[in-house]
This record gives C-alpha cells, structure tokens and sequence, in this order.
C-alpha cells in the first residue's frame, strides 16, 4: 500500500519570520540618521520579509505623558494607524515620573519597552523561525542568546549608526541594513 503525501508536503519550506522593532531606538535613530520622512510600518514588515513567510511586526513603545502636547497627539495618530492593521501588533510600556535631586526638574522615564520586547521575543519563538530584531541595543544580546540556543535564527537590521553593537553583530546569523535607500522604500506619502 502507497501512503500518500499532503499537497503541501511537496513545497518548499518558506521559513516563517517574526519582525521586533524597539519604537524608541528605532526613532531616535532615525533622527540621528536625519531621516526626513515619516516609515509605513506596513511597507517595512513587507520588504524585510521578502522570501520569508510573514507572522507579524511587533512594534515596542511608550505613550508619551504629557497629553496636552502635539507630540502626544501625534503619536495617538500613529498608534490609531497601527491598529487598524492586522499584521501589526502595537505593545504599550510606559512612562514613568522622576524628579531630578539637584534640580528639581520632572521628566518621565520609558520603562518596559526593552523587556517587553526580549520576553515576547524568547517567549514567542515557537510562532516563528527567524526573529528580525529592529534595534541597536545591546539590551537584547541575552534574548539573542536564548533565540540561539532554541535553534531560532536572528536577522539584525539596525540603522547604519546602530551597526557598531559588536555583541549583536556577532550573534546574528544575517544583517540587514536600514539605510536611507532601503528606508525611503517605506516611507509614507507626503501629506
């Protein structure tokens, strides 16, 4: 008797790729870059996953705490944006109130965001079979490590100042550059 093969049996494997992107350091990078166009995260998610079956972009981040500012409303814009996509999962830290001794200046700190993302990273990576990491933190080298010794491949893609994280660089099994080339790909129209 001639035992029959699934349909799919006879495709090819298309690995299945998860995208992490660090809000804060990826913004400010692209500040220190000069970016001068706003990114389509949806644009993003589909040109770092060409040749890999997509899961999803998580995007990390912490709504700013002043609300009265046009920062503020900015960023509820763009958070607006983001859950209207399917393919894009927005993961809120927050903002925590410190107070400078010396000064008495008040100013808010990000919290979670560096956390939240290693967790959902090592945590998740029964989703996946290669993790994208969008970040040039060397906060992520431990959940680099884990991704490797669960057998997970780890493409970086910093921006081209992030690129000197030596740890990451080393762990990675691939890098992929977020220049400006590749960057105005992604970019929305102008309003």
């Amino acid at each position: 008797m001639q035992t029959r093969l699934p349909p799919h049996a006879h495709e090819p494997f298309i690995p299945a790729v998860e995208i992490f992107v660090d809000g804060p350091n990826f913004h400010l990078a692209q500040r220190y870059e000069g970016v001068p166009f706003r990114i389509d995260l949806n644009l993003l998610a589909n040109r770092l996953s060409r040749g890999y079956r997509f899961v999803k972009l998580r995007y990390y981040t912490s709504p700013l705490p002043d609300s009265a500012s046009p920062s503020y409303r900015a960023q509820q814009r763009f958070f607006a944006q983001i859950s209207r996509s399917n393919r894009i999962e927005l993961v809120l830290g927050r903002n925590e109130p410190r107070v400078d001794r010396e000064t008495g200046r008040r100013y808010h700190v990000e919290k979670e965001t560096d956390v939240n993302l290693a967790v959902d990273m090592v945590v998740g990576a029964y989703r996946y079979d290669v993790a994208m990491l969008v970040a040039g933190d060397s906060d992520y080298v431990r959940a680099a490590e884990a991704l490797k010794d669960r057998g997970k491949q780890l493409v970086w893609c910093p921006l081209p100042a992030q690129r000197r994280i030596d740890q990451l660089a080393k762990l990675a099994d691939g890098t992929r550059e977020l220049d400006l080339k590749f960057l105005r790909t992604c970019a929305l129209p102008e309003r």
